[in-house]
């Protein structure tokens, strides 16, 4: 299990890093999300992104990944810039020992340009971003679907994956598939094969922020479909939740932890 400084995003970094730490886990996922959580300067420059790998360095924790918005190339933005901006992250995954830079693929979809274009757009931008991160040694991922931008249907994630160069893999974020209206352990043996890694937080079709047990996501259906279809990444637990019960982040990343563990736990006359 891995913890997001997501999660703690109202945290500074180092803060962020130690109370993952104090909590038990020994992985952690960096949040470089303009605007929600740049623990990590998703267009930082590379001595400042030198900088924050030194910080990850230190806290001695596995990270699993870079979770990052620098841009993307369906939109109006310098596609020049953006690409710049994914080499710089790349550059600091392999500083930082990362695994995986996870990119959210898409802004918001443009209502002025089809959106079979748009996809097309976003495939060919990642191809050469996909070739520098195979020179790094960092596996290149897409988070699709994505309930608030361009690959918000699993129909578009179909899309967006067969456009998709091969090497690039995938993050499951069983929220975002709940938020689009579909069940995601229902869903997840059809993309097991690319999916690398598995985010994890609650939600019920339109939200995908709830805190772990106020949503309609069967944990256990979602869990063991993907242990018994092979899946062996990581377990991301990313709990960006809004008007959250509890009276801190730790009692909620407890309560959450406890509520996985209560409905993976044998019933009565199980086999443990």
């Amino acid at each position: 299990m891995s913890c997001s400084t997501i999660t703690f995003r109202d945290r500074e970094l180092p803060r962020a890093l130690d109370t993952i730490a104090g909590l038990g886990f020994h992985q952690v996922d960096l949040g470089a999300l303009a605007g929600l959580c740049e623990h990590v300067p998703p267009t930082g420059t590379a001595a400042e992104l030198s900088a924050v790998a030194a910080r990850v360095r230190a806290a001695s924790l596995t990270v699993t990944g870079v979770n990052a918005d620098p841009g993307s190339f369906n939109s109006g933005a310098d596609h020049t810039a953006v690409r710049e901006a994914m080499y710089r992250l790349l550059d600091f995954c392999a500083d930082a020992r990362s695994q995986r830079l996870v990119l959210t693929c898409g802004e918001p979809e443009d209502s002025g340009v089809p959106a079979e274009e748009q996809l097309k757009r976003v495939a060919a931008g990642l191809e050469p971003v996909l070739d520098r991160a195979r020179e790094m040694a960092v596996e290149l991922t897409v988070e699709a679907p994505h309930y608030l931008r361009l690959v918000n249907t699993m129909t578009r994630t179909d899309e967006l994956l067969a456009a998709l160069a091969p090497g690039i893999t995938q993050a499951w974020d069983v929220s975002h598939v709940r938020a689009a209206g579909e069940d995601p352990a229902e869903l997840f043996p059809r993309f097991a094969d690319r999916v690398s890694t598995i985010h994890l937080r609650d939600a019920v079709p339109g939200d995908i922020r709830r805190p772990m047990g106020l949503g309609d996501i069967d944990f256990a259906r979602v869990l063991t479909g993907a242990a018994a279809v092979g899946y062996q990444g990581p377990l991301v637990l990313e709990l960006e939740t809004h008007n959250s019960p509890f009276s801190s982040k730790e009692e909620e990343v407890g309560s959450a932890l406890n509520h996985l563990a209560a409905v993976l736990a044998p019933k009565n006359g199980e086999a443990a």
